[in-house]
Order: C-alpha cells, then structure tokens, then sequence
C-alpha cells in the first residue's frame, strides 16, 4: 500500500472538527451488528457526524452520507488494533466523488479485530475524520 499523508483535521463542506486518532478504552464491548456514527474529537464524542462504522462477523462496512451542498472527492480507510499497540491500515479501491444527498458505503471484509475505527479522507485538504473506536 502506498505511503499516506495522515493529518489530524477535517474541512468537509461546513463540517469543521478536529479529529483525534487516539485509541481511547472502551466503556463496552460491542457485539457483531453494532454500528457507531460519530467522531472521536480528542477524547470527546461527537455523534453528530454523517460516517458511521458498523461490524460484522467477517469484517466492517463504513458508510459517509453527504451532507454538504457540494461534490466532494473522499477516500475510506479502515484502522484496526490488536489490543497490544499494534495496528492495521486497510484501504478500499480509492478515492470516488460523493454528490450532494447521497450514501456512499464499503465493505472491509478482513475479519474481527479487537478494535477498528473507519477514516475519511478529503482529497482536497488532504485531512482525514475518524468514527468512534468498535470494540469486541
């Protein structure tokens, strides 16, 4: 896989938080089928967000909806942990434009971790917003 730029930040349309990547406890284990739609602002929850990351028993489907009133050209990213400091970047078949209204969505299939979050990244400032940490 290529190299990656992974910034800290986010400028979607009228969306503008600063994302954190830090891998935080869990407060519960989630189960196959649980689906978290939010972002982890440096420690703070924020579950006002249109990414959502939902687990299944062989890998994790991230869906965006655009909010915006703009095309907008993203990418997906999937980063997983092993509960041991280690962690795994999964890429999808790369960056789509994402029109006013719409869902768009992929399937990571790579099987169950311990704990996975899903990335977007806008091509055009080159940052990225991450859900919330899915436990099990």
């Amino acid at each position: 896989m290529p190299a990656f730029k992974y910034s800290i930040g986010v400028a979607i349309g009228t969306l503008a938080l600063l994302a954190g990547g830090a891998l935080t406890a869990p407060s519960a284990s989630a189960a196959v089928g649980d689906k978290v739609c939010g972002v982890n602002i440096g420690g703070v929850t924020s579950n006002n967000t249109p990414l959502c990351l939902k687990s299944y028993s062989n890998g994790y489907n991230i869906s965006y909806y655009n909010n915006t009133n703009k095309n907008i050209q993203v990418d997906f990213r999937l980063r997983c942990g092993d509960g041991a400091g280690h962690y795994y970047w999964y890429g999808d078949q790369g960056a789509f434009w994402s029109s006013p209204g719409t869902t768009r969505s992929y399937f990571f299939s790579v099987g169950v971790h311990p704990g996975c979050q899903g990335g977007l990244l806008d091509i055009h400032s080159g940052v990225w917003v991450w859900t919330n940490w899915i436990y099990r």
